[in-house]
C-alpha cells in the first residue's frame, strides 16, 4: 500500500509499505479521506510535538472497518462500520493516562493516516452514522481541538470575538464561533481569498493585517473597547503580539495554533495586568470525539474543504497546501 513518510530532515516521501496485520485488541481501517494539517508540515519543518524521522505522517482521517482483531468482541464496532479514529493509541498505564489525561500519554503510538490502511486499538475508534459523508467526517479530529478551545474560552452570548488566521483550522474554529452566540465576529487574515471565504461563512468584519492598521480597525469595530475574546489560529509569530494590544479589559486571548518551538512570546505583562486579561492555550481531549461527531452536520464543510486530491499525488498536495490557497485539502485514500 501507499503511505506518506517523514523520511529525513525536511524530506517527505510516498512509500510502498506492507499492509499492516491486526493484533490483539486492534481494528484495521480502510482509510477513505485524510486531511492535511499545518501541524503535519511543521513536524517536518520545525520538529513540533517532538517529531523525528522516520515516521508515518497524517492524523486527521475517516474510513471503514475492514477487520476486527481478537479481543475486540466487547466493542460496539463491526466490519463495514464508518469510523474516525483518535490519531494516537494511548498506553493506559503511564502516569498521565492514569490521571485521566491520555492526550499526554508518554508512550502513545501514532497512527500515520496518510495511507490506504491503518491498524489501531479499538478504544481509539469511534463509529459514525451509517449515512456519514466520509469527506466531511475526516475533519472530526481537528473539530475535537476547536471544541476544546471553545470549552476553555467560555464565550457568552453577546461577547465580541476576533479570529486571527482563517486557514484550515481557522475556518473550523470560525464555524464554532459563529454558532456560539458571539457578535462583531471579525477575522484577521492576510490572504484575500480566505478573508472572502470567512465573510461568506458568517464573519461580520475582515481585516487585512498586511495592508491595514490592525489596532485602528480593531478599535473602530469595537468602539474603542477591544475584543472580549481573541483566538490566534495562524501560528505566525508576527501575529502573536498584536493580539495583546487588541484585547478588551477582562478579555481572554486563546493561542490555539502550534507556534514554532523556539519562539519566545514577547508579551508586556504590565499591559496585560492593566487589562486583567487571560492568556489560554489549547491542546486536545479525546473524550470530545462523540461531541465533534454530533457537530458535523452543523459545519459549513463546503467552505472548509477546498480541494480533494488522490493519495498517489500526496507530495503535490502537500506543496499545494504550503501555498495557503485553500482552507483544507483532503487526500482521497
Amino acid at each position: 500500500m501507499k503511505q506518506v513518510w517523514y523520511a529525513d530532515d525536511n524530506k517527505i516521501e510516498l512509500r510502498d509499505v506492507p499492509i499492516p496485520d491486526v493484533g490483539f485488541g486492534q481494528v484495521k481501517i480502510k482509510v477513505a479521506y485524510a486531511a492535511i494539517c499545518a501541524t503535519d508540515i511543521h513536524m517536518v519543518t520545525l520538529g513540533v510535538l517532538g517529531a523525528k524521522p522516520p515516521m508515518a505522517m497524517g492524523h486527521e482521517a475517516s474510513g471503514v472497518v475492514v477487520e476486527m482483531g481478537p479481543g475486540t468482541e466487547g466493542s460496539s464496532l463491526k466490519v463495514n462500520d464508518k469510523v474516525v479514529m483518535n490519531p494516537t493509541s494511548a498506553c493506559g498505564i503511564c502516569p498521565e493516562c492514569k490521571s485521566g489525561r491520555s492526550q499526554y500519554c508518554t508512550q502513545g503510538i501514532a497512527t500515520g493516516a496518510f495511507t490506504e490502511y491503518v491498524v489501531t486499538t479499538a478504544n481509539t475508534v469511534f463509529k459514525l452514522p451509517d449515512d456519514a459523508d466520509l469527506r466531511h467526517y475526516s475533519l472530526v479530529e481537528p473539530m475535537v481541538c476547536t471544541i476544546r478551545a471553545m470549552d476553555l474560552a467560555q464565550i457568552k452570548h453577546g461577547d465580541t470575538v476576533l479570529l486571527s488566521g482563517a486557514g484550515g483550522i481557522g475556518t473550523i474554529l470560525l464555524n464554532m464561533i459563529i454558532l456560539s452566540g458571539a457578535v462583531k465576529i471579525t477575522v484577521s487574515e492576510p490572504v484575500a481569498r480566505k478573508r472572502e471565504n470567512a465573510l461568506a461563512m458568517g464573519a461580520q468584519f475582515a481585516i487585512d493585517p498586511l495592508n491595514e492598521d490592525f489596532i485602528e480597525r480593531v478599535m473602530e469595530i469595537t468602539d474603542g473597547k477591544g475584543f472580549d475574546h481573541i483566538f490566534e489560529a495562524s501560528g505566525a509569530p508576527q501575529a502573536a503580539l498584536p493580539c495583546t494590544k487588541a484585547i478588551a479589559r477582562c478579555g481572554k486571548i486563546t493561542y490555539f495554533a502550534v507556534f514554532p518551538p523556539k519562539f519566545d512570546f514577547p508579551a508586556n505583562l504590565y499591559d496585560l495586568y492593566m487589562h486583567e486579561a487571560t492568556i489560554q492555550t489549547v491542546f486536545t481531549n479525546p473524550d470530545i470525539f462523540p461531541r465533534a461527531i454530533n457537530m458535523v452536520p452543523r459545519m459549513q464543510m463546503d467552505k472548509i474543504i477546498g480541494k480533494v486530491i488522490p493519495l498517489a499525488q500526496a507530495l503535490e498536495a502537500i506543496e499545494l497546501f504550503k501555498k495557503s490557497i485553500y482552507p483544507k485539502i483532503l487526500l482521497e485514500c
